[in-house]
């Protein structure tokens, strides 16, 4: 009896919930099919009726953007989400809770589904950094994106306690101040003084002199 929409919807999802957790945990190549459908409770036959291989659920689960972009979408102020990403208590559940910083690793060495996967998830990130802003790639909303990420990735990589703090502490302070700074406004044009004119009396006084002799005239040779 074949299974109903519904149910394929639900089985889907636990797949894909159960292989992002290993992922971000294990990475992807320490992760396989069978582990992921062990934690699922399915059969590895089942793995094939929703993806074609594991590199497309990975592509899948890079797509989703789990982590830093949800919570921007979902927050009023941007400012309370990197507060909360950058606090050093949240620094394990973040790093393995957020595809760009977990993943980011795997994703370089991955086919370019997953590539292009991780950049759409990364531009959205920026697009909510940048709210009210004119340009949805906005330079500060770009380096606040990369002080995030970076940080966490640092941190998280980091075995001295107290660097992985400063690190975090340190990128903190930057992104408030990029997230808190005033539009530049552009220098004012500057305007081409205008050509001095010839005073009109000299060039009178020049046409009234008389003309030089020339050479022949004088009786000179030419």
């Amino acid at each position: 009896m074949p299974i109903s929409a519904t149910r394929k919807a639900a089985i889907r999802a636990e797949i894909v919930e159960h292989a992002a957790r290993l992922f971000r945990l294990r990475g992807h190549a320490g992760t396989n099919i069978d582990d992921i459908m062990l934690a699922a409770g399915l059969t590895r036959g089942a793995f094939y009726a929703h993806f074609s291989s594991k590199d497309a659920l990975f592509a899948e689960i890079v797509r989703m953007g789990h982590g830093l972009l949800p919570g921007l979408r979902a927050a009023e102020k941007p400012s309370s989400v990197l507060d909360e990403y950058l606090d050093r208590e949240n620094l394990a559940a973040t790093a393995q809770g957020c595809a760009l910083a977990a993943l980011a690793g795997d994703v370089a060495r991955a086919p370019l589904a997953a590539r292009l996967a991780y950049a759409n998830v990364l531009h959205g990130v920026i697009a909510e950094l940048a709210r009210g802003k004119k340009r949805s790639l906005d330079a500060d909303a770009t380096a606040v994106a990369i002080l995030a990420v970076g940080a966490v990735i640092l941190a998280r990589a980091s075995g001295d306690t107290r660097l992985s703090d400063w690190l975090l502490r340190c990128a903190s302070r930057a992104a408030k101040a990029l997230m808190n700074a005033k539009p530049k406004k552009p220098p004012p044009k500057r305007r081409a003084s205008p050509k001095k004119k010839r005073s009109t009396s000299r060039r009178k006084a020049a046409a009234a002199l008389p003309s030089r002799p020339s050479a022949r005239s004088r009786g000179g040779r030419a």
